[in-house]
């Protein structure tokens, strides 16, 4: 398990150790997430560690150049589980949002020659493509279904499509992870509220998700009409039975007869990749959004912006 440095091993100033003290009870004051108010406080943490480096002692002596010094520095810095690799885009800009937040702080204390908040970020490149799913292509995977275990009994055959259906209902309609998907319990699924709770997500962050009518009415009728032919004694706790959920995807795209959806190569992170981009396409706010999704910074969610203004380029073309 990886050890966590206590605050003081990583910053020995007293005067500093009670600001990270402070900007901690100020982000939980303002209502931010557990994980926010964990993370935030151990990258200012860091930040001040090397403004001690460079003989700043006191907060008062902080100027712009020492910051934008911190940022170039941490562009630089090699990844610690890899060091061929310099820190990825995501958690550079979560470590330049929190130390723009801590500016903020530092502000609203009074601090006298605080340097104003940066709003800097570094604009996120895709390591590789993102394919998504158009709603049709979506669609197609759904009436691709009954094509598939056709030599099957009955009972087995309308099992196993009923299983097919509840993956794209947990990864597109619900935007679930695939470990989120496989780890779903029975119990977490509140058809009464029609909710789902999704426990210990990346980052051991839970959230709750709204089932939409069609979702609801898949999984409502999986659980009390198919999940009985289940054999997996293991999993029984489950609402998916198997450990395998990949394979339902890559059974769709082999008996699917729409040639462009294939090529597309889509994946289970794929159709969560897709809900997001159709969510934004309606309107719904990027907060709400990262909510849905899960994420821990707004800066994972405003990829999809990205992918949504390729899309409109494209169409204006």
């Amino acid at each position: 398990m990886k050890q966590v440095k206590p605050m003081n091993q990583i910053v020995s100033n007293t005067s500093y150790l009670a600001l990270v003290k402070e900007y901690q009870q100020w982000l939980q004051t303002l209502g931010f997430s557990n994980l926010v108010v964990y993370k935030y406080p151990r990258y200012i943490a860091y930040f001040l560690q090397h403004l001690e480096q460079q003989g700043i002692f006191k907060i008062t002596q902080l100027k712009q150049k020492n910051v934008q010094h911190y940022f170039t520095y941490l562009e630089q810095r090699p990844n610690k589980r890899n060091p061929n690799q310099t820190l990825s885009t995501s958690h550079l800009n979560t470590n330049f949002i929190a130390i723009d937040k801590f500016l903020e702080f530092l502000h609203q204390m009074g601090t006298p020659n605080t340097p104003p908040p940066t709003k800097y970020l570094i604009e996120h490149q895709a390591k590789k493509e993102i394919q998504v799913l158009t709603k049709q292509e979506i669609q197609q995977l759904y009436s691709t279904i009954p094509a598939t275990y056709l030599t099957f009994p009955f009972a087995d055959k309308t099992y196993r499509q009923a299983i097919l259906k509840v993956v794209i209902d947990l990864c597109y309609g619900c935007g679930m992870r695939r470990s989120e998907a496989l780890n779903l319990n029975i119990k977490d699924v509140n058809f009464d509220a029609k909710i789902i709770h999704i426990r210990q997500g990346k980052n051991y962050k839970d959230r709750y998700v709204p089932m939409s009518k069609q979702v609801y009415e898949n999984i409502q009728t999986f659980v009390y009409q198919h999940r009985i032919h289940s054999t997996n004694p293991k999993r029984k706790e489950k609402l998916y039975p198997n450990y395998r959920i990949e394979e339902a995807i890559i059974l769709l795209l082999k008996h699917c007869e729409n040639t462009t959806l294939k090529a597309k190569k889509p994946t289970l992170h794929t159709l969560r990749h897709s809900i997001a981009t159709h969510l934004l396409q309606n309107g719904m706010s990027i907060e709400n959004i990262s909510t849905f999704l899960g994420h821990s910074s707004l800066v994972s969610t405003q990829l999809y912006t990205h992918l949504l203004n390729e899309e409109c380029k494209i169409d204006n073309e």
